[in-house]
């Protein structure tokens, strides 16, 4: 178990390609790993021990001739995603009976490309807060200090994957739970962009809500950049249960052959950042100038302004349409972390809502005119390290400042855009990292900046034993 569970992704991927391992024994290994590290760090808090090992033994009795990209690799999927069989609570203990009838389309788009899902990670209530704690499982501890928090609203995916519980975990992205999970835990994401990746949940009683249809989106947090490209074409499979998927190869800007202009930016917002935060920034500008790019330092256009309007948005959004069932089915920490959300960002009226709407494009055009000089931003995932394990409902004054501190995501989910997040500083007591945004629908871009100083650096990105 040892040995196999160190492999990356696309380690493990060559290892059975070539016959040196069988899926059987891989799967195995990472269960017994999901044994080892549970129910201590409440990441896996629904192993799949037997229909994983099952899907395992048939792979091995019928191995085709032209394997799938994630054949026989283990994964984890989020418990905020249809999977057919099981439950969706989404975090909370009231949406924890019905059963799920089929798999949302990243659920089965995994599935086609091989991999073998060994389990399913926790989430925050409504999958709401940079914190992962909820009343089904408890909190989900962080392997790198159990004092901090591994992320939200993927700490389920970051903490598995971060000690060797699968070699990819899903997630999801609507604020930043892509990127600050991985950021929590030293790890690698791609936030794709909108309608890159389908998304829908067959057992919604309704659709989602029109600021989620154009803000949220779906995809894998690993230990590697790597490791998140080998999934990409998977989980980008077109599927017809999401209209909104979009096949744009990318941006479809002029790119020049050399040399290569990335922009970084350490604190587009005016207020400071950690030293910490800025050295990871620093590092990742390094590296991309040693892998051959041309660093630009730019100013982000309208980035306060871009976050305010998600936060407008997105509450204004929540009041209509979610609030009636937060205040039904939420505990009472989770609907005072509401309330002071929505006095942080008011909602809007409807001439509000379609200005917030209208001003929007007047944003995503200034950063599109950006792109036209630079290919990507460097930039923070946050202002700050990973905070302290539910900050949020312990110390409810910090609300607006950790809003402010992770500011920098959200200008990303209100824009569409896809941006990488990548380790790029080993500092105590968590490897920290920056995030590679780049212009709508350029997420190769994006991938191949962060793997470019991913390589450049040379971290060791293994999993760690929980400490």
């Amino acid at each position: 178990m040892d040995e196999i569970i160190r492999w990356s992704a696309v380690e493990t991927a060559k290892a059975l390609a070539k016959g040196d391992v069988k899926v059987a024994e891989v799967t195995r290994a990472h269960l017994d790993r999901v044994a080892q590290c549970e129910p201590g760090l409440r990441a896996v808090v629904d192993p799949l021990d037997e229909a994983a090992m099952a899907q395992a033994e048939e792979m091995d009795a019928n191995r085709p001739k032209d394997l799938p990209a994630l054949w026989g690799l283990p994964v984890t999927i989020k418990t905020n995603v249809d999977f057919e069989g099981h439950t969706n609570p989404n975090g909370i203990p009231a949406l924890n009976e019905a059963i799920c009838e089929r798999d949302a389309p990243v659920v089965r788009n995994m599935r086609a490309g091989g991999a073998v899902v060994i389990g399913r990670t926790s989430t925050p209530e409504f999958s709401l807060r940079f914190f992962t704690s909820n009343p089904i499982w408890g909190r989900t501890l962080n392997p790198w200090d159990k004092g901090l928090t591994s992320g939200g609203s993927s700490g389920g995916a970051s903490s598995a994957v971060a000690c060797g519980m699968g070699v990819m975990a899903h997630g999801n992205d609507l604020g930043g739970s892509l990127r600050y999970p991985a950021y929590c835990v030293g790890g690698a994401t791609l936030r794709p962009s909108m309608g890159r990746v389908p998304a829908f949940n067959p057992s919604a009683p309704a659709e989602r809500p029109p600021l989620l249809q154009s803000m949220s989106v779906q995809g894998v947090i690993a230990r590697s950049m790597g490791d998140v490209r080998l999934s990409y074409d998977v989980l980008r499979r077109r599927s017809s249960d999401d209209p909104l998927w979009n096949a744009a190869p990318d941006s479809g800007r002029a790119r020049e052959d050399s040399p290569r202009r990335v922009g970084w930016c350490v604190d587009p917002f005016g207020d400071g950042v950690d030293s910490d935060v800025a050295r990871a920034v620093e590092a990742a500008v390094g590296a991309a100038k040693q892998a051959g790019y041309e660093p630009v330092e730019v100013t982000p256009p309208m980035a306060a302004e871009a976050a305010q309007t998600w936060g407008l948005l997105l509450n204004t959004e929540i009041k209509v349409m979610m609030l009636e069932s937060i205040r039904k089915m939420g505990s009472e920490a989770v609907n005072g972390l509401i309330d002071t959300m929505l006095e942080l960002y008011p909602p809007q009226d409807v001439a509000g809502l379609l200005q917030a709407q209208a001003r929007r494009l007047t944003i995503q055009r200034e950063w599109a005119r950006m792109f036209d000089y630079v290919d990507a931003l460097i930039m923070p995932v946050s202002s700050l390290p990973p905070m302290r394990a539910d900050q949020d409902f312990e110390e409810p004054e910090s609300v607006p400042g950790i809003m402010k501190a992770q500011r920098f995501m959200h200008v990303g989910n209100l824009l569409g855009l896809p941006a990488a997040t990548v380790r790029t500083l080993d500092a105590a007591p968590i490897p920290l990292g920056v995030q590679v945004v780049g212009d709508r629908m350029d997420d190769v871009i994006c991938l191949d900046v962060a793997e470019a100083i991913e390589r450049e650096l040379a971290l060791d990105l293994g999993p760690i034993d929980p400490r």
